[in-house]
């Protein structure tokens, strides 16, 4: 996780300085199979020590606890950062999402919380990629890098996995892209 955190923290620092906190950040969190409560402070504290982002927390009610009062107003923020992987929101807040993200809201899945709502096709349409949760070949492919192209792997089984830990080189892949301006081009 430190690794994650890490990146964050780059990424963030590269891009500037801002005059003021004016991107409000929405972190949603309060389940996950990863320790949220000590993750969710990381964040915000890296976020706010840019002085660009202006963060306030979200967390729904525990495992098991009835979501239906669950009901940020993600429309009141410029992005929302998501450090949730948990069981499913209400259809009222996964709608008022959707329509966050339809009208223009930004979103940031952050590690595990792309795992969340394998079912709910318009997330999964947000994260692009997405692991774990049930999900199979059918929801999507693995994407790998190999031979100098991303190639798609079909094969039937589950969708998600990853290696012990290890040390790996980050390439980036298109450095003309605005998100990757000014990034090292690759890293340990």
């Amino acid at each position: 996780m430190s690794r994650l955190f890490t990146a964050i923290a780059i990424g963030v620092a590269m891009l500037g300085q801002a005059p003021a906190a004016d991107i409000s950040v929405l972190l949603v969190d309060g389940q996950n199979n990863h320790k949220w409560q000590q993750t969710t402070p990381l964040i915000k504290a890296t976020l706010e020590s840019t002085g660009m982002f202006e963060v306030d927390v979200a967390t729904s009610p525990a495992k098991g606890e009835d979501m239906s009062a669950f009901q940020p107003v993600f429309a009141d923020y410029d992005v929302v950062v998501s450090n949730y992987n948990g069981q499913p929101w209400s259809k009222a807040t996964s709608d008022a999402f959707e329509s966050y993200v339809k009208g223009g809201g930004g979103f940031v899945s952050v590690h595990a919380a792309d795992n969340s709502f394998p079912k709910w096709q318009a997330y999964n349409a947000m994260i692009g990629l997405g692991g774990w949760g049930g999900r199979t070949e059918k929801d999507g492919p693995y994407v790998r890098w190999k031979e100098g192209k991303f190639t798609r792997d079909d094969t039937k089984g589950r969708g998600g996995s990853h290696g012990k830990r290890h040390p790996f080189e980050v390439i980036v892949r298109n450095t003309e892209h605005p998100i990757t301006s000014g990034i090292p081009t690759s890293w340990m």
